[in-house]
């Protein structure tokens, strides 16, 4: 099992920082004590960095997941699961294609992000209301099945069918829509 502490110099050799086709910015997460955390960004219509990281090597179907974190008010820490990677003229690696899986103050919500008609195009699969408090650190847990994820969060088990599930994937972690704070990883392969 891969388990990795977002503390300065425990995590980086296992990441790249990655950027998402929706937005022109290219943050990186600000390290803090135990922690990494996302930026704030007057560019964006919310005020704050929508920064992610990735694992540099592909996970497949039995993975699980174990992600410990916490966000201010309306912040949406999450996973994004995608099977690839662009890399600009300048080197920048970006994704657009895959699916987030985001806590947030009122629940768990999953998004799907897909090609149509040669624009980037998403949809929401799951949303589940119940109440995470701000401030306060937070697990989710995501078992990878074919077609399928089994989400656990506050002891609530969620299991839901998602088609677009790619087989293989890079594991990616997101700050977005307030401050979040990121601790750590566990990645145990199949």
């Amino acid at each position: 099992m891969l388990n990795i502490e977002f503390k300065k110099g425990m995590w980086e050799q296992h990441f790249q920082h990655v950027y998402n086709q929706r937005f022109p910015f290219k943050p990186k997460f600000i390290q803090e004590k135990d922690c990494i955390v996302n930026g704030r960004n007057s560019g964006m219509e919310d005020g704050f960095d929508y920064t992610t990281i990735m694992t540099k090597k592909k996970y497949g179907i039995g993975t699980k997941i174990w992600f410990t974190c916490s966000f201010e008010t309306y912040g949406a820490p999450l996973i994004t699961l995608t099977d690839s990677l662009t890399s600009d003229k300048n080197g920048n690696l970006s994704y657009g294609v895959g699916q987030e899986f985001v806590l947030w103050e009122h629940g768990f919500n999953v998004w799907d992000f897909f090609m149509k008609d040669g624009k980037l195009a998403w949809h929401a699969l799951l949303c589940a209301e119940f109440s995470l408090n701000p401030g306060e650190k937070h697990e989710m847990c995501l078992e990878i099945m074919e077609k399928k994820v089994r989400a656990t969060v506050g002891g609530m088990s969620i299991l839901f069918r998602t088609e677009n599930l790619p087989g293989e994937f890079y594991i990616g972690v997101t700050g977005c829509e307030n401050i979040n704070r990121l601790y750590s990883l566990k990645i145990e392969e199949a």
